[in-house]
């Protein structure tokens, strides 16, 4: 979702018009459950999916006739697509049941575009939000309000019913897990693009503002020039879903960022390197106080065994490793 987010906030900020695609309901075999999105453009391409076949397909004609005929910001239509067993076999589909679909137009500047360039900032900096839409029911279905609530949902999925005349979509938007790239030189650089591929919320962490910055950077979600590596995982030292990945210009940096995550409660702390750099880091965290139980939480030597060389490599290897650990299967 933060990809999808971010693809309809770019949207949003150059201008262009679209129709915000949201399945509202679904019963039955369907391809996509509620809360799948799409935005479909003027000329009929979209970003995200509602499942595909023939219930995106009559979305993506539904919404291009909105475009066309000029209804204003905010103007809806509620769709609802009967996925029976005959349709899905005339349709090459082998699924059945029902999508209901709401269809909301997003003009440049009005309140949808502006509301997810909201929770574009949102995921970015981790925060996590309930996004509250209102439908004015009737003839001309009409969005007469979006609230954006700031704070973890109760729920991990959309809510949708009624509420006297009009109708609500109550929808939650939780950011991934963080992951916190410590150095900002060839393989961070790779590594960050890799895992923001994959859905990562990348925070890219340096002191050098010649390499951490937006223009080596700009698939992460956040870039930060640290004053010094001292106190760098403060920010998020009780965050049990976060990753850390130690990739710094030097010994003594990777030193001193490990032993600075592992007062952290994260899920994951990777240092890359050497066996020899490795026991030698880790034998002057021991001489410091830190315990074996504090060491064996370091993954060290980083990434799966994939055989790579290059920075390319390695990211893949890393973010390879991530993986794993992230869908609990390592």
């Amino acid at each position: 979702m933060k990809a999808f987010v971010r693809d309809v906030a770019g949207l949003a900020r150059a201008g262009a018009p679209f129709v915000l695609v949201t399945v509202v309901e679904s019963s039955g075999s369907t391809p996509r459950s509620s809360g799948a999105k799409m935005a479909v453009r003027l000329d009929g391409t979209i970003i995200g999916t509602v499942g595909g076949g023939l219930a995106e397909a009559r979305a993506c004609r539904a919404a291009q006739e909105m475009l066309r005929s000029g209804v204003a910001d905010g103007g809806a239509r509620l769709m609802f697509v009967d996925m029976t067993q005959e349709l899905a076999a005339n349709s090459d589909m082998i699924c059945g049941g029902g999508l209901s679909m709401l269809l909301e137009l997003a003009a440049s500047g009005g309140e949808c575009a502006c509301g997810y360039e909201e929770l574009d900032g949102m995921l970015r900096k981790g925060v996590a939000a309930t996004l509250t839409t209102r439908i004015e029911d009737g003839e001309s279905p009409r969005v007469v309000g979006h609230d954006i609530t700031e704070g973890r949902p109760v729920g991990d999925v959309p809510v949708f019913g009624r509420d006297g005349g009009s109708m609500v979509l109550a929808e939650p938007f939780i950011p991934p897990a963080s992951l916190y790239i410590f150095g900002a030189g060839h393989v961070s650089r790779f590594t960050a693009r890799v895992a923001a591929m994959v859905g990562f919320r990348t925070v890219v962490l340096d002191d050098r503002e010649e390499f951490a910055n937006r223009e080596r950077f700009p698939e992460a979600d956040e870039v930060v020039v640290l004053p010094s590596f001292a106190g760098c995982c403060d920010g998020f030292k009780d965050d049990a879903e976060a990753f850390v990945v130690i990739v710094t210009r030097g010994h003594l940096h990777d030193r001193n960022v490990l032993a600075e995550a592992l007062r952290t409660k994260a899920r994951y702390v990777g240092m890359i390197g050497s066996s020899t750099k490795r026991d030698q880091v880790y034998e002057s965290l021991l001489s410091d106080g830190y315990t074996q139980a504090d060491i064996d939480r370091c993954t060290s030597p980083i990434g799966l065994p994939l055989g790579g060389r290059t920075p390319e490599e390695i990211a893949v290897s890393i973010v390879g490793e991530l993986i794993q650990v992230r869908a609990g299967k390592a």
